[in-house]
């Protein structure tokens, strides 16, 4: 973008020219698709569903003139606002690509494979090429593995789960003559892989302002969960007996 000063906010969408953006709200955290809602205005009163739906989005957060951060993803939503005598409102909704297996339910049966395979299989159904796997050890091989009747998402996230994995999503720009955003979906299973992260200071003085990102505020609870089960079942000749445990 041009040389300026301040913080600036600038919204790509397919097919949309002069797009301003009036406010966004970002929700991300581990495990879960992340999800952007972003309202612009546009000069253009006829901007349409089918033309943005399913398309890849980008909003970036510029300081003077230097990009701090672009999140990318593909619309999941697409609404439109008042028009007036200049510009007509629209607000989207930016999902990543992982968000698409959450569209699509379905029953089968997957034997003697690996979990990675399994999840790397689901992905690349729906087109999900940029997956990386930062696991720490390699699950063992399971003898079978079910999914009835549950999305892909809802299995993915399951069977990521049941084997002490985690995902998020890393945002970068590919190279070539015109670089454009992308993101990247990545399994881990240990918390050192979320070192870009970095670190935030509690600032919680009523009225005070830091001097650096810092959070607002901090809490800490205890709570009580069960640290085991016993299971018990029936004989074969007494199947109405419970025996002693």
């Amino acid at each position: 973008m041009a040389k300026a000063s301040g913080l600036q906010f600038t919204l790509t969408l397919p097919g949309a020219e002069d797009v301003a953006v009036i406010e966004f709200t970002h929700r991300e955290q581990l495990s879960a698709p992340f999800e952007l809602t972003v309202r612009f205005a546009s000069r253009d009163a006829n901007l349409g569903a089918d033309a943005i739906l399913d398309r890849e989005a980008t909003l970036t957060i510029w300081q003077d003139g230097e990009a701090l951060r672009r999140i990318h993803g593909v619309v999941s939503e697409f609404g439109c606002g008042d028009s007036g005598h200049r510009r007509s409102f629209y607000h989207v909704v930016i999902c990543p690509a992982l968000w698409r297996l959450g569209l699509r339910q379905n029953s089968r049966i997957f034997q003697n494979i690996s979990p990675l395979t399994v999840l790397n299989t689901l992905c690349d159904e729906h087109g999900l090429s940029d997956v990386a796997f930062a696991a720490t050890r390699e699950p063992e091989s399971r003898e079978y593995l079910t999914q009835y009747r549950e999305t892909d998402l809802a299995f993915v996230q399951r069977l990521a789960a049941e084997e002490g994995l985690f995902y998020f999503h890393e945002f970068f720009e590919t190279g070539g003559e015109t670089p454009s955003a992308a993101h990247r979906l990545v399994f881990a299973d240990a918390p050192p892989v979320l070192s870009h992260l970095g670190e935030r200071s509690y600032h919680g003085r009523a009225g005070g302002r830091s001097p650096s990102s810092s959070g607002p505020r901090a809490r800490r609870s205890t709570a009580t969960s069960m640290a085991g089960s016993r299971c018990s079942s029936p004989g074969i000749a007494t199947p109405n007996l419970i025996p002693p445990g």
